[in-house]
């Protein structure tokens, strides 16, 4: 249990002093900051290496909690906590290095990206800038979400959590200050329920859990709480019974203790960092390994063995004491690196952007940072610092909202390529679709080519089915048709939702192609080649049966479209960046027909049901994508895919043509 000790450490027994407190230094948490750093900085270069490296946020978020708990809780108490010299200092501490890295970032993206990834670029630096991009990046989790490592800015996520999280707390501590134990009672309970929304929301909503404050909020509040233990110069004891029958007293701040919670806490840290994997949902229940380590080498105090002789250590605290411009760095030097590179960067440009990142942490804290942190002339450098941020935050908005800017002359060469990596979609017309049919949730969707009509070919599948839909159009209006796309996910009846929601409503979409007396043609288009479960692969050919039959026995003329080559690589790399010097197209922007034939062979098998069905006409896409020996992903100067699999406004077209002229010798 918590005993409260007669000895009250000096700093809160004090009167009220005229400065605000600040805790003593302690160089064991400077090398505990190194341990996180470092720790995420191997993971996110080598993940391979420090499976678990990720962890080191949880660590920064207990000390975090720990040093800003413990300055916020004795300056409450004695009277000298104020809201504008906490925030002041807040200010003083974060935005210089923030300030200096993502100027850097957006000023590099400037010259070195595309539209769409500048655009997206602009959008974080908007939401970095003002702490809230947890919530941006939450947002933006979906099918369609680019790769995390092309978002130089990611990092910040665990930024905005903090920085939220001081918005609320100083506000609650304050009315809780009257009442002794009210702070730490506080800090418990708010810190269970957000330990309960993790752990309640962790499998249903992953995205969420990872993102939202509410769910890491325990992290910090477990420093909380530490401090205030620490603050009141209370001590744990506890009775045990020995085995004569006898009790004895046990102190845990014996320093025998105190070594055996710092041992305990660095091997629940080791192992959190060797152990935990990227591939499970987090935090969850094993976000404890490190909560719970880092909690005890703090309380071990300075003076436990680990602390002392290995936390301590001079290159561990060196590094611990850029560690916040080095979590700066690291990330997006390595992100561009991936861009650029179009894929995994070689070994040693990894290697090259970590002593890059260390280099750069050295001097923005000696230029930058220390300079600015200090109380003179602190209302300027407040006022200075606040603008600043708040103009780099205009600038990302500016860029977001110009779509990237894609008249720059560093990319103008290449602007037609670049607006093939574009998702083009009619919004006002899929909206005045879902209006028409009344679909009310994101799960429902579609484009009706004239929505004053009654469709007569309905195209129906998944993303597979959309990235058709232009080429599909043309041809059908030509012929006078009206083409009604109805986007879902496995287009086949009695095909289960294994929980998917886009499934769910397939029913319903499928019913409207089936039951609406214009259509007389149903195209049939989904992605088969990335269906790769056995449970969906067992499922899909008696759905397929059951579709054709139902689609057939009603008189549709139905059309099944094969999927189309997935490639091996982004095609953006076929887009050579005339901005950076040591950018080049490193492949020839192909895949081996023979590569696509095989992959196709080892999928679910299709032709003993569509030969059962000889009325069923079949489209291969190849036919306009591959000759004998490539399939290809440039023609004419023309970026045929906008990703791996989806293909581009242009080569949707192309596509379109080519089932032109095969249909037209069909009938």
């Amino acid at each position: 249990m918590i005993v409260e000790s007669q000895q009250v450490p000096a700093q809160a027994a004090a009167p009220a002093a005229a400065h605000p407190y600040h805790p003593p230094y302690r160089p064991d948490i400077d090398g505990l900051r190194a341990i996180a750093v470092l720790s995420v900085m191997v993971f996110h270069a080598f993940p391979g290496a420090l499976r678990g490296g990720f962890a080191g946020v949880d660590l920064f978020f207990v000390i975090s909690g720990f040093l800003i708990g413990s300055i916020l809780i004795v300056n409450l108490q004695r009277g000298t906590f104020t809201f504008a010299d906490f925030y002041a200092r807040r200010i003083r501490r974060i935005f210089p290095a923030l300030f200096v890295v993502t100027g850097a970032t957006l000023a590099f993206g400037w010259f070195a990206l595309f539209p769409d990834e500048l655009a997206q670029l602009g959008k974080h630096v908007l939401g970095g800038a003002g702490f809230v991009a947890n919530f941006v990046l939450w947002n933006e989790v979906g099918y369609f979400d680019t790769a995390a490592e092309t978002k130089p800015l990611l990092h910040l996520w665990s930024l905005g959590i903090e920085e939220q999280f001081y918005i609320f707390w100083p506000v609650l501590l304050l009315f809780a200050r009257r009442r002794r134990r009210a702070m730490l009672l506080l800090a418990l309970g708010l810190g269970l329920a957000s330990f309960l929304v993790n752990i309640g929301g962790l499998h249903k909503y992953p995205s969420a859990t990872f993102y939202s404050p509410a769910s890491r909020v325990w992290e910090l509040l477990a420093g909380a709480a530490l401090a205030w233990v620490r603050v009141h110069g209370c001590a744990l004891t506890a009775t045990a019974r020995l085995y004569d029958g006898t009790t004895a007293a046990i102190d845990f701040a014996s320093p025998r203790a105190r070594n055996v919670q710092s041992i305990i806490g660095a091997l629940l840290v080791v192992g959190a960092l060797l152990t935990l994997k990227s591939t499970r949902p987090f935090p969850g229940w094993s976000a404890l390994l490190p909560v719970s380590g880092a909690v005890l080498l703090i309380a071990a105090g300075p003076q436990a063995w680990i602390n002392r002789h290995v936390l301590s250590n001079r290159h561990l605290v060196g590094i611990g004491l850029i560690s916040y411009p080095l979590y700066l760095w690291h990330w997006p030097l390595l992100s561009f690196a991936q861009i650029i590179e179009a894929g995994a960067p070689a070994r040693s440009l990894k290697l090259a952007c970590l002593g890059a990142a260390v280099v750069l942490a050295w001097l923005t804290w000696q230029l930058v940072e220390r300079p600015l942190r200090g109380t003179a002339h602190g209302r300027a450098k407040v006022a200075g610092l606040a603008a600043a941020l708040l103009a780099l935050a205009a600038a990302g908005a500016a860029i977001w909202h110009a779509g990237g800017v894609p008249d720059r002359a560093a990319v103008v060469d290449n602007k037609l390529q670049q607006q093939d990596l574009i998702l083009v979609e009619d919004r006002a017309n899929a909206a005045a679709c879902k209006a028409r049919y009344g679909f009310a949730s994101p799960y429902e969707y579609c484009q009706l080519d004239d929505v004053t009509k009654a469709p007569t070919v309905v195209l129906i599948g998944d993303s597979h089915a959309y990235h058709l839909v232009a080429g599909q159009t043309a041809y059908w209006r030509a012929r006078g048709e009206n083409v009604l796309l109805l986007g879902t996910a496995v287009p086949f009846f009695g095909y289960p939702d294994f929980g998917n929601e886009y499934q769910k409503a397939t029913p319903k979409m499928l019913d409207i192609a089936l039951g609406t007396p214009s259509v007389r043609t149903v195209v049939i288009s989904t992605a088969m080649l990335l269906r790769q479960t056995p449970a969906e692969k067992a499922l899909l050919v008696p759905a397929l049966r059951t579709t054709l039959e139902k689609f057939t026995a009603a008189g549709r003329e139905v059309i099944f479209v094969t999927d189309n080559p997935t490639l091996g690589f982004e095609p953006r790399t076929c887009i050579r960046r005339a901005a950076v010097a040591s950018s080049q197209t490193r492949t020839d922007c192909s895949v081996a027909r023979k590569e696509f034939d095989a992959a196709r062979a080892a999928n679910v098998d299709f032709a003993p049901v569509l030969k059962d069905f000889p009325q069923v006409k079949v489209f291969d896409p190849a036919s306009a994508l591959c000759d004998a020996a490539k399939c290809r992903v440039l023609r004419d100067d023309a970026l045929l895919y906008r990703d791996t699999h989806h293909l581009s406004y242009r080569g949707d077209l192309l596509v379109g043509e080519a089932f032109a002229r095969w249909h037209a010798a069909q009938r």
